[in-house]
């Protein structure tokens, strides 16, 4: 694989996408999207699917036995989707992404559900601040998303508090992006993330 070529992470607005596009996609995408009962999450899956379309045309893809979508030719890519946008990773080497749209929640009370202690710390030092909740809950998915077990395993497991998480010889970088009142993190086994993140049209 080549190693050079940066990753890239791509935004649609849901709201740009309507349903008469399900016919654009494959037909597991389609039968996933129609079987959401709320519009905007239908729109949702719809746009990943047109992420897909767009930039993995031709592109098999299976899903593995914890949950994973993966490509038949060997490129790396991640899904995500929260409020008005869906986000598309895709790169050389393994990849998880997630976006979060930041709203009110009991930070402290909801952080000792999922944080790990070096997490913690940070969160009560901040005072249990929001933001921040959202910066930790982001890379920690990203990480278990690219770590490609999910949330088959406890959150607790994996310490985010730092720049980067060791384990099992691998070492998996973090990168933050922040718009409006959005959080998104990426997270590779390669520290190629682009500065800045693509919004388009699907």
């Amino acid at each position: 694989m080549n190693f050079s070529c940066k990753t890239k992470i791509y935004l649609a607005d849901i709201n740009r996408v309507d349903e008469s596009r399900l016919s654009e996609l494959s037909r597991e995408r389609a039968e996933k999207a129609v079987r959401y009962k709320m519009a905007d999450d239908r729109k949702r899956s719809i746009s990943a699917g047109l992420l897909l379309s767009r930039f993995l045309p031709d592109t098999r893809i299976h899903t593995d036995e914890f949950g994973k979508p993966r490509a038949e030719s060997g490129v790396c890519f991640n899904l995500s989707h929260s409020g008005d946008y869906a986000v598309l990773a895709v790169a050389d080497n393994e990849i998880g992404v997630d976006i979060e749209r930041a709203r009110d929640i009991t930070a402290l009370k909801m952080g000792k559900i999922v944080f790990c202690e070096n997490e913690m710390e940070l969160l009560e030092k901040s005072g249990g601040n929001t933001r921040l909740f959202f910066d930790l809950w982001t890379k920690k998915e990203a990480l278990l998303k690219c770590m490609g077990k999910g949330f088959h395993r406890n959150a607790k497991s994996v310490d985010v508090s730092g720049d980067y998480y060791d384990e099992d010889k691998t070492r998996y970088y973090f990168k933050l992006y922040r718009f409006d009142d959005y959080t998104l993190a990426a997270c590779s086994t390669i520290d190629n993330f682009p500065d800045n993140l693509e919004f388009v049209e699907v």
